[in-house]
């Protein structure tokens, strides 16, 4: 149906200012936010209250639980108070420029940080919470409806939440197409009345049933370390209780003013009596509901009450009726952020088809992702061998624990194709930035360093007999304690694999338009956006075999392909021979540039070498006995990895550096112009090598996605979900590489913030921390220098990579990315 709507650039391209007011008008007309500002003062009163309580007030009880009454009572205060504040705050810079008015909250973040900066900042952030609270609502709604059913008819037969969740978003699918936030006034007043109501059912039927015998108000956990993440959860909790600023703005704008009477006055007078009944909910349920069941409350305190029944099954329909209006309210601005996008980027017509298409598929989206929600029922009465049963039938299905029979040449090509990759392309630009000794140096220490962290990581896969260490944060929970490990391993695996998955999606599409260019120099110009969607295509089948073992073709040609575009990167550079003007100083003119550059280089080289995230994973697809563990293969394989990352590496770096000097571009390839062919050839080579590589970085993101779905939150091991959680990671790793294509800053930044420290120093924090080798001995330095080394790689490369992202975002314009 989108398809219908063609983009008419004819149309909208008039010489006649003001046919193109009078078309802008009509835009702003159309789209929900700016299309009605009739609103009167109460509507504020009642989009804020169904803005601001949900699901949140149900969970204050124990959210106090974990925080201890002291604590709990001044937070709740402290979070009303200061949330009330930065409220008046947006109100008033609502109209803070005369005869301008920021109908949307990324608009006035564009006054205040710049046009570019201002989006990159809120944007991201403003659809994390509201698209985040769609899903949270969609899941609410269901568990209510269920709630209600299992209540009213106990004696019914049990129904799944997965057609609950469906029950309750067919109702979205209706109210979803009523155009603007005046039209869901009604349903926005309904949803504020419920929530004032459920909320006095909640505390009001606690007090009723009294104080618990045995209630205790100590800390649930029962370890210190457990007491203070649950204390961190609990803030986590309380912030998303106060969650309405993401709509204020949009609610505000909905309001008429003139420069006698401006919006804020009634604004403002509705959001007070909005914080009255917030704090008429949220007080009252929170220290009610700790006060009668203590560190016993459930996550939602309606669970706590069992009876009367009659009154949890209202209290129920009252959540539902309540979380279809909030849900309304915070996809508003949603809808308003993509149909801008379609209108006013794209030039779509600003039609009632169009409209009908864009919610109809958000709506679609946000079931899927909710309806795959956790029941919990299927598993509670399984015997201890249906759950090892069950257990071995997850990890057959996971995709690192899927497929153990790989040789040990899979470990060669894996591992060659994880390590060389963009990075070695910019090599030759960050030896321009380090000069000849410390490029040299600092290359060769790099290639020392993470082999011998790498051999590292190869040793401790079996260090316990009869236990394999699958996952580099199984490894970091032996060694730092179950909570702990998690903690520090997961965050900085994470930015890594999907910061290697976001490079390469830019890297593909960049070399595939430098492809483009160079067959069909007299071709039109196509966007650079258009080749990342098409590099991402490719993802969009590949993601979907299941694991490593499966993709050992995709990999073998990567690994080829690495070394074939390597030599061709040097090889061409000797042929071209050294330049005529080639300078080797500094490429910076001031000394803050030649620190920050050198800097930025730092994260190169870290960049360059990456390969340790998924060593483990890798060797975990190795079989293993006692008699012939998987460390003989996999060092093996390693070894040739590391000859061949030594081929790539070290001629192009030197090779490209002495040929161009300082005047070498980020990506060799750019830098070589002729022969055409050989050069189009070498691009080619490239996207078929970052195509296996994004798989190799991908593959434990899979895993560890698809591992919290399944063992922790009870979903189902079944195709629909794969296909669900793969499609949704590679469309967002398109959006965003699409959206901050800034190559080389990109490397920079996260080759410091985190590959450092998983490549580097980590490895031999765990060493010494499970070895525990003698002090002072060779063992003992060796890896402190290592440690000490990765630390101040860490600290100072990502301050040249963020000089870089900012340089490069003051000329970049946002989705016009035209190379």
């Amino acid at each position: 149906m989108v398809g219908t709507q063609p983009q008419t650039d004819q149309d909208y391209n008039q010489p006649a200012n003001d046919e193109r007011l009078a078309k802008q008008k009509a835009i702003d007309d159309w789209l929900p936010i700016t299309g009605s500002r009739n609103a009167k003062w109460w509507y504020s009163a009642f989009h804020n209250v169904t803005a601001m309580v949900g699901a949140g007030v149900l969970g204050l009880p124990y959210a106090m639980a974990e925080l201890g009454w002291g604590p709990g009572v001044a937070i709740l205060i402290l979070s009303w108070v200061i949330t009330l504040y930065t409220l008046w705050q947006m109100v008033e810079m609502h109209e803070m420029v005369p005869g301008k008015r920021f109908d949307r909250y990324h608009e006035l973040g564009q006054y205040a940080f710049g046009e570019k900066l201002g989006l990159y900042i809120v944007v991201p952030q403003q659809l994390i919470v509201e698209v985040g609270v769609c899903i949270i609502y969609m899941v609410t709604g269901g568990r209510s409806l269920k709630k209600f059913h299992d209540t009213v008819c106990s004696s019914c037969k049990d129904i799944k939440l997965t057609y609950f969740i469906m029950i309750y978003a067919s109702v979205h699918f209706v109210l979803s197409h009523l155009p603007n936030f005046n039209s869901i006034s009604g349903v926005s007043l309904a949803a504020a009345v419920m929530s004032l109501s459920y909320s006095t059912i909640a505390w009001g039927a606690s007090v009723d049933k009294g104080v618990l015998q045995d209630v205790q108000y100590g800390y649930k956990a029962k370890t210190p370390a457990g007491t203070v993440f649950n204390f961190f959860s609990a803030l986590g909790e309380v912030a998303f209780a106060y969650a309405g600023h993401n709509v204020v703005l949009e609610i505000q704008a909905t309001i008429p003013s003139t420069p006698e009477k401006p919006s804020k006055g009634p604004m403002w007078r509705g959001v007070v009596v909005a914080y009255i009944v917030v704090a008429l909910c949220y007080f009252p349920v929170a220290l009610v509901g700790y006060y009668i069941y203590g560190n016993s409350v459930e996550d939602n305190i309606l669970i706590s009450l069992e009876k009367p029944a009659w009154l949890i099954g209202m209290a129920n329909i009252f959540v539902v009726i309540h979380v279809i209006g909030s849900y309304q309210i915070y996809a508003m601005p949603v809808f308003d952020m993509m149909e801008t996008l379609l209108v006013k980027k794209l030039n779509f017509r600003p039609t009632w088809t169009l409209r009908f298409v864009v919610r109809n598929v958000y709506v679609d989206k946000v079931i899927m992702i909710g309806a795959q929600a956790p029941t919990g029922q299927d598993y509670n009465q399984e015997t201890i061998d249906e759950r090892l049963a069950r257990q071995k039938a997850i990890d057959e299905w996971l995709p690192i624990t899927g497929s153990r029979n790989a040789k040990w040449w899979y470990s060669a090509f894996h591992n060659v194709t994880a390590m060389v990759g963009a990075g070695v392309l910019g090599l030759p630009y960050a030896m321009a930035q380090l000069g000849w000794g410390p490029g040299v140096a600092i290359l060769v220490l790099s290639w020392i360093i993470t082999l011998y962290t790498l051999w590292q990581m190869v040793e401790m896969h079996e260090m316990v007999p009869g236990k394999r260490f699958d996952r580099y944060h199984e490894l970091g929970q032996y060694a730092f304690g179950e909570k702990l490990g998690l903690y520090i391993v997961v965050p900085q695996q994470l930015v890594v694999e999907v910061a290697v998955c976001i490079v390469y999606m830019v890297t593909g599409g960049k070399s595939l338009k430098k492809f483009h260019d160079t067959v069909c120099s007299s071709c039109k110009d196509i966007k650079l956006t258009y080749f990342i969607m098409i590099f991402a295509s490719v993802h969009f089948v590949l993601s979907h075999l299941p694991n490593f073992n499966s993709i050992s073709g995709v990999s073998l040609a990567a690994a080829v392909m690495s070394l074939s575009y390597s030599t061709i990167a040097w090889g061409a550079s000797v042929h071209k021979g050294v330049q005529p003007d080639v300078q080797y100083s500094y490429r910076a003119e001031t000394t803050s540039g030649k620190v920050f550059n050198f800097f930025s280089a730092l994260g190169d080289v870290a960049f360059a070498f990456a390969g340790h995230n998924v060593v483990l994973e890798i060797q975990a697809t190795i079989p293993s006995t006692p008699e012939k563990p998987s460390k003989g293969p996999m060092w093996r394989g390693v070894i040739v990895a590391y000859i061949v990352v030594a081929l790539c590496y070290f001629p192009v770096a030197l090779i490209g550096y002495w040929m161009y000097g300082n005047s070498v571009e980020d990506n060799i390839l750019i830098s070589l112009e002729k022969p055409a062919w050989l050069i189009a050839m070498a691009n080619m080579f490239v996207v078929i090598h970052v195509i296996g590589s994004y798989q190799i970085y991908a593959i434990p993101v899979f895993d560890m996605i698809e591992t919290v779905l399944v063992k922790k939150l009870n979903f189902r091991p079944t195709r629909l979900l794969r296909f669900v959680v793969r499609n949704v990671y590679v469309g967002l790793t398109m959006f965003v590489g699409i959206t901050f294509p800034f190559f080389g800053g990109l490397l920079a930044f996260f080759g410091g913030f985190a590959f450092a420290p998983t490549t580097y120093f980590l490895p031999c924090i765990m060493w010494l921390a499970i070895y525990k080798p003698r002090k002072f001995g060779l063992s003992w330095w060796t890896n402190w220098v290592c440690i000490i080394a990765g630390l101040c790689l860490m600290i100072l490369s990502p301050i040249g990579g963020l000089r870089q992202i900012i340089l490069s975002a003051k000329t970049y314009e946002f989705y016009s990315n035209v190379y």
